[in-house]
C-alpha cells in the first residue's frame, strides 16, 4: 500500500470531510498526485532506431510532495550541490522557531517562509564580517524543514558553510581553523530580535503573547560537507509522510 493508492482510495471521502480546511495548494497538489502517471494524455514517447520499437509511458506529475517524483529531483539537487564543494571543513548553523510562532507561520508561510531566509542569512553575514578569522565574503546553502522526525509542523532552517572566507580585495580564501565559528547564544538573541521586528512590521499582524526570550541555534562542525548535503536531501524533496513509514490503513 503506498500514500499514491491511499489518496486515489479515500479521495471523495477526504475532500467530503476535510475539503474545506485545504487550501488551493493542497488542492493543487492532491489533483497532481491523482493524475500522476495516470493521464494517458500526458506521455513520453520513446523509439529505438537498432530495433524500430516505439513505446510510451505516462508523465510524472512532479510535485514535490509526491513520492513517485522526487527520489530524481533529490538526486539532482544533491548531485548539484556536491559540484560547488569546496575542499575545506563545514559548518551546519540550524535556526529554530519557538512553539507560539508556529500557527502565526504555517498560516502566512507564503510570506514567512523568505522572511526566515532573508533574516537567517544577514544574520551569518553579519556575524562572519566581525569575526576576526573571517572577516570576509562567506558562502552557504539553506534548506527549509518543515517538519520534525515526529511530523510534526516544525519550521526550521539548516545552513551548510564552509569554514573560511573570501576576500574580495586580496582574491584569497582565508581557511577558518577550529571546531568553533559562531557563538550560539548570540546567534540565538540577534535572530530572535530580527525575526520579531520584521514580523511585526511585515504582518502587521499581534505577535504571540508569553514567547520564550531564549532561542534554539545550532552551530556545529560536520567535517567535509557531503555528509551534511545527503542528510538535508533526505528532506527536501518529499512529503511528510514517505510510502515505507505507512503501517496500516
Amino acid at each position: 500500500m503506498t500514500f499514491i493508492d491511499i489518496l486515489r482510495q479515500h479521495h471523495d471521502e477526504l475532500l467530503k470531510h476535510y475539503g474545506g480546511q485545504l487550501n488551493q495548494d493542497q488542492h493543487r497538489g492532491i489533483k497532481a498526485m491523482l493524475s500522476c502517471r495516470q493521464n494517458t494524455d500526458r506521455v513520453s514517447r520513446w523509439h529505438c532506431d537498432s530495433c524500430d520499437e516505439n513505446t510510451e509511458a505516462p508523465l510524472s506529475c512532479g510535485h514535490r510532495h509526491c513520492p513517485q517524483c522526487q527520489h530524481h529531483t533529490t538526486s539532482e539537487w544533491l548531485a548539484r550541490q556536491q559540484r560547488k564543494l569546496l575542499p575545506v571543513n563545514y559548518f551546519m548553523v540550524t535556526f529554530t522557531v519557538p512553539y507560539e510562532l508556529r500557527a502565526l507561520i504555517k498560516t502566512n508561510a507564503k510570506c514567512v517562509y523568505p522572511m526566515l531566509f532573508k533574516v537567517a542569512a544577514s544574520v551569518l553575514k553579519d556575524f562572519a564580517a566581525r569575526k576576526k578569522t573571517l572577516q570576509g565574503q562567506i558562502g552557504f546553502t539553506g534548506v527549509l524543514h518543515t517538519h520534525s522526525r515526529q511530523r510534526d509542523y516544525h519550521p526550521h532552517l539548516h545552513f551548510i558553510l564552509p569554514a573560511g572566507s573570501y576576500h574580495s580585495t586580496t582574491e584569497q580564501w582565508h581557511k577558518h581553523k577550529g571546531k568553533y565559528l559562531f557563538n550560539v547564544h548570540n546567534l540565538a538573541n540577534v535572530w530572535r530580535a530580527r525575526l520579531l521586528e520584521m514580523l511585526k512590521h511585515t504582518l502587521s499582524l499581534p505577535l504571540p503573547a508569553g514567547m520564550k526570550q531564549s532561542w534554539v541555534v545550532h552551530c556545529v562542525k560536520v567535517g567535509q560537507g557531503a555528509p551534511a548535503l545527503k542528510y538535508l536531501s533526505r528532506y527536501l524533496y518529499r512529503g511528510v509522510l514517505p510510502d515505507k513509514a505507512i503501517v496500516k490503513v
